[in-house]
């Protein structure tokens, strides 16, 4: 909320100064994660938004609905403890069959007591464990993947992974900063 020496400020669509931190990656207790839409050139844009807490901080991640970031996410979920820490590292990096094109992703880290091992993700394409794989549709006349079915699995998984935890104690501050993210 106030700036510091690691911070941008910018104003948001709304006219508030808001203040930001960018970061490699993120090591903190993951407490919720919710969907909501914004709209964004007069269309509705629906997004994830995880929340963090480390000890007094709050951290709101925010990530398109539809994309690899939050699918490679959500696919680890089911395996990440939540009652401790994780570490949360976004990546980038380019094709190396087509250099012009990036694979985007998260890979999510635990301590095992010897450190921070990778969570292995609960469905991959040799395991999909339910997981309904994309479908190539056609769309005005163009053939593109559509995930919608995928999607759909992966947000009631990550209702369920958190609805074990629901009942545990909450602290809401920050909850209000999720208007004021970039997305």
């Amino acid at each position: 909320k106030e700036a510091n020496s690691n911070t941008t400020q910018r104003v948001t669509k709304n006219g508030k100064l808001v203040h930001e931190e960018k970061f490699k990656d993120l090591i903190a207790n993951l407490i919720s994660i919710e969907t909501k839409e914004n709209e964004f050139a007069g269309k509705k844009i629906k997004q994830w938004a995880l929340k963090f807490q480390e000890g007094e901080d709050i951290y709101i991640v925010n990530m398109p609905y539809s994309s690899r970031y939050a699918a490679s996410f959500l696919k680890a979920l089911p395996n990440i403890d939540l009652t401790k820490n994780v570490k949360f590292m976004p990546w980038s990096m380019a094709d190396k069959n087509n250099t012009t094109k990036q694979i985007t992703g998260v890979t999510m880290y635990q301590n095992d007591g010897n450190g921070f091992v990778k969570v292995q993700p609960a469905f991959t394409k040799d395991a999909p464990n339910g997981l309904p794989q994309m479908k190539q549709v056609k769309v005005k006349g163009d053939l593109i993947w559509d995930d919608s079915d995928m999607m759909n699995f992966l947000e009631n998984v990550a209702k369920e992974c958190f609805s074990k935890i629901a009942a545990a104690p909450s602290n809401d501050e920050g909850a209000e900063d999720l208007e004021d993210a970039p997305f």
